[in-house]
């Protein structure tokens, strides 16, 4: 439960800091590729690791 709820934290935190950076700069924003692929594939990554490392060993899969 304490991972979910610093996932949410980290994820509340990149939108209030990314909103803030949107007021002061409001050009339009052109993120490059890489960042894009970060935000979007490293939280489910780390979601599916702990989900992995924790049922190792629990004999629930057996």
């Amino acid at each position: 439960m304490a991972i979910l709820a610093s996932v949410w934290g980290i994820s509340l935190l990149i939108s209030a800091l990314v909103r803030f950076w949107g007021h002061q700069h409001p050009q339009p924003l052109q993120p490059s590729f890489i960042p894009v692929l970060a935000l979007l594939f490293v939280p489910s990554g780390l979601m599916a690791g702990w989900l992995l490392w924790s049922s190792r060993g629990s004999g629930e899969s057996e």
